[in-house]
């Protein structure tokens, strides 16, 4: 079977599997109840995000079972995170499939053989980015929009430093535009919930990681820069203000848009990915320079980041509090 003959058919099996799982969704009740800390007003399916896990799974079966322990670390974070979006599980759950998942992610890198101290504060770190990946989760079309801009980024990276088998990138945008074409509306048909926003968060953090230890450089991390400023600056606001940072809230910067400025969910998750690949396309034009002009032309990108977080955040207050 060819590759494209095999694309084709994992798009169309996606589409099957989306309508099925609507069905069985419908039929079980798995569905997300709008509450005081929803950007949503009515009843949608959630556990859509099944599709880029299902999609993974077939370049997985299909090539022979290749990284094994990155397939071990998406069938754990996905299995714990889909028992997760059908009953609530603890918080001790959930982060200890993480830590595993982070863990498998490693030893598929071989990063182990590195110094301790080093891998403790990588785990921390991988940690983080898993879940603020699920923290933005939170608006129509943001997980999908934003996924699809960092997968394509990292395809045009591989192809000049061929890191990794460009298939598996391929099957990913696969169930991200399968999955986008259920969510990417006004009024979605179904929401990722934790199986796809996780999921992706530890499929995103292998690559980066894998092309950051390949590359010597921290600057294809860049390439989640839009997430990590929003989801970094905010629980830095929240530690400040001594709230639990583990608890759901309203204070990201989307969340303020849609329920300060009343901005369309689509309208604001193309945003954040319109900025997220125009730094990209500034990360991609620098990797091949040296590491200090890539971070000469990288560090500035973060501080406009922030610094626009800053201000967007602090001209909405005033609204808030009326």
């Amino acid at each position: 079977m060819s590759t494209i003959t095999l694309f084709i058919i994992t798009f169309l099996i996606l589409f099957l599997c989306a309508y099925l799982y609507i069905k069985a969704a419908q039929k079980f009740g798995i569905e997300d109840v709008p509450n005081h800390r929803s950007s949503h007003s009515l009843k949608t399916i959630r556990g859509g995000g099944i599709l880029f896990v299902i999609s993974l799974f077939i370049y997985f079966f299909t090539q022979s079972l290749p990284l094994p322990y990155l397939f071990s670390a998406i069938f754990l974070v996905a299995v714990v995170s889909f028992v997760d979006d059908l009953k609530t599980l603890g918080t001790l759950s959930r982060l200890g499939a993480q830590i595993i998942a982070v863990v498998l992610v490693f030893y598929q890198l071989n990063l182990f053989e590195n110094s301790i101290f080093l891998i403790f504060p990588l785990i921390i770190f991988c940690l983080g980015i898993i879940n603020i990946y699920n923290f933005m989760d939170g608006i129509n079309g943001i997980t999908g929009f934003y996924s699809l801009v960092v997968l394509l980024s990292v395809l045009v990276l591989n192809r000049s430093f061929n890191g990794i088998d460009y298939q598996i990138l391929v099957f990913g945008i696969l169930g991200i535009v399968v999955f986008g074409f259920f969510n990417f509306r006004k009024k979605a048909i179904f929401f990722a919930g934790d199986i796809g926003s996780i999921s992706i968060g530890v499929f995103i953090t292998f690559l980066l990681l894998l092309f950051s230890f390949k590359l010597n450089s921290p600057v294809p991390f860049m390439f989640i820069a839009v997430y990590l400023v929003d989801g970094g600056v905010t629980i830095i606001s929240r530690l400040l203000k001594k709230e639990n940072i583990l608890k759901p809230h309203k204070s990201h910067l989307y969340q303020n848009f849609v329920h300060v400025k009343s901005v369309n969910h689509v309208t604001i998750a193309g945003g954040y990915a319109i900025v997220q690949a125009i730094v990209n396309s500034i990360v991609l034009l620098v990797i091949h320079k040296s590491l200090q002009t890539q971070l000469l032309a990288t560090i500035p990108l973060v501080l406009i980041l922030i610094l626009s977080h800053v201000y967007l955040n602090r001209s909405l207050k005033p609204r808030i509090a009326n």
